[in-house]
């Protein structure tokens, strides 16, 4: 885990004062701003665990102090935390200052005043598990596409004070998912061309084959392909395994890109998508890798630039 330096927060509305590096406190007393607080974190996190502590000194009805997560600034970011809407444990979709409540857990009356909560977030491409002092509270797999890296605090209008840290996170590589026949050639263009160029671009692919243990049932590939960031799908052959875990990735919005051996003619209902036809030679992988390079930059909105200096979404 690293530290978070919360001194470099940058507040944008209501009154934030920092105590120390590790700690910031929102107040809405003499505050000439009457809205909900909002302040930016300097660093970002796309994918990974985010541990901090959070207290409200008075809670009650209207109290709310969020974490905001994979934001584009005050545009748009989702936000988790303590109360909101008389919940005690909330998850919300923010834009600018408007929040959205996409779920919550127990009764806003349950929160002691005083009492210094530890929040843990992991977030897995769609997925966020929100835990309290160690119990998880929220669970959800339904967030839309990633709006950004962002992270920043936020305190409902309302909550007289709010205190926010330390701050830690543990950034992972984002997961991309491979869907795809397990059988030659299919395995030599995944070993030589798919997965290096996954890898170099900053993502950590994942094959159902590779998966540990017994098998992967149907819960588990919905799961990981829930947690991933983009999905990957070769479909020359026509072979149901892979269409499902098209439609799954269809599904939930996820971006998806389609690869298929040149004169293969798709099926009605995936013929409209993004596919990147190729060659299965030595000059046909390597303008698959350029195909899909470009196309991951495009559909993700990664840097562009050399290859070696392509790395994981940063908006």
């Amino acid at each position: 885990m690293a530290d978070v330096d919360l001194g470099k927060m940058l507040p944008l509305y209501g009154k934030w004062t920092v105590a120390s590096n590790a700690v910031v406190k929102f107040s809405s007393e003499n505050s000439a701003d009457a809205s909900h607080g909002l302040a930016l974190l300097s660093t970002p996190l796309d994918d990974g665990v985010l541990e901090t502590d959070i207290q409200l000194p008075t809670a009650h009805a209207s109290s709310g102090a969020f974490i905001t997560f994979r934001g584009n600034g005050q545009t748009s970011y989702y936000a988790a935390g303590l109360g909101g809407w008389e919940g005690a444990y909330t998850l919300a979709e923010g834009r600018n200052l408007t929040l959205t409540r996409l779920t919550s857990a127990g009764n806003i009356s349950n929160l002691v005043s005083n009492r210094t909560y530890h929040l843990k977030m992991a977030l897995e491409g769609q997925r966020v598990i929100l835990s309290i002092d160690g119990v998880t509270v929220i669970d959800y797999d339904r967030l839309p596409s990633n709006t950004g890296t962002g992270l920043g605090l936020f305190a409902f209008r309302g909550t007289e004070e709010a205190l926010f840290g330390p701050l830690s996170i543990d950034d992972r590589r984002p997961n991309a998912f491979i869907a795809m026949q397990f059988s030659e050639p299919y395995n030599e263009v995944y070993r030589d061309a798919i997965r290096p160029l996954v890898a170099e671009i900053g993502f950590e692919p994942f094959r159902v084959d590779e998966a540990a243990g017994p098998g992967i049932i149907l819960n588990d590939i919905w799961a990981r392909i829930t947690e991933s960031t983009v999905v990957i799908a070769e479909v020359s052959e026509a072979n149901p395994n892979v269409y499902y875990e098209v439609g799954v990735a269809h599904a939930l919005r996820k971006p998806t890109v389609l690869l298929a051996q040149r004169g293969t003619k798709l099926p009605f209902d995936i013929g409209p998508h993004r596919c990147i036809f190729y060659d299965n030679s030595i000059p046909g992988r390597a303008r698959l890798l350029e195909g899909l390079r470009t196309s991951l930059i495009s559909l993700l909105g990664l840097t562009s630039g050399p290859a070696s200096a392509i790395g994981p979404l940063r908006v």
